[in-house]
């Protein structure tokens, strides 16, 4: 009675076994096939990526901006004579400032 007991045993802890291992099998698979398939999502975000930077590059051309600030305004650039020392400026007075601070403020 003994040894079928032990035997009994043994057969439960070998089914056990196989039952683990067997599962253990199909999650293994299943997490290779998780891994292949972030592999190829990094695979096509990296060529993605760089198509966007060959695409920035292209819409950042320095030539491609100013024909379109050409095309889209009036803006000239600044010639020599627009610029002027600050100290030319005219200084308001503070009174003057006053005043024109509180009509924006209503």
């Amino acid at each position: 009675m003994r040894r079928w007991g032990f035997n009994l045993l043994c057969l439960f802890i070998a089914v056990a076994s196989g039952v683990g291992m067997f599962m253990l099998k199909y999650k293994v698979i299943e997490k290779e096939e998780e891994l292949a398939r972030l592999h190829r999502q990094i695979a096509f975000d990296k060529r993605e990526i760089h198509m966007l930077k060959g695409d920035w590059a292209s819409l950042n051309d320095p030539e491609r901006l100013r024909a379109l600030i050409a095309e889209q305004t009036n803006f000239k650039p600044v010639s020599a004579g627009q610029i002027i020392d600050v100290n030319r400026v005219p200084k308001r007075e503070a009174d003057e400032m006053k005043k024109s601070a509180t009509k924006k403020g209503k």
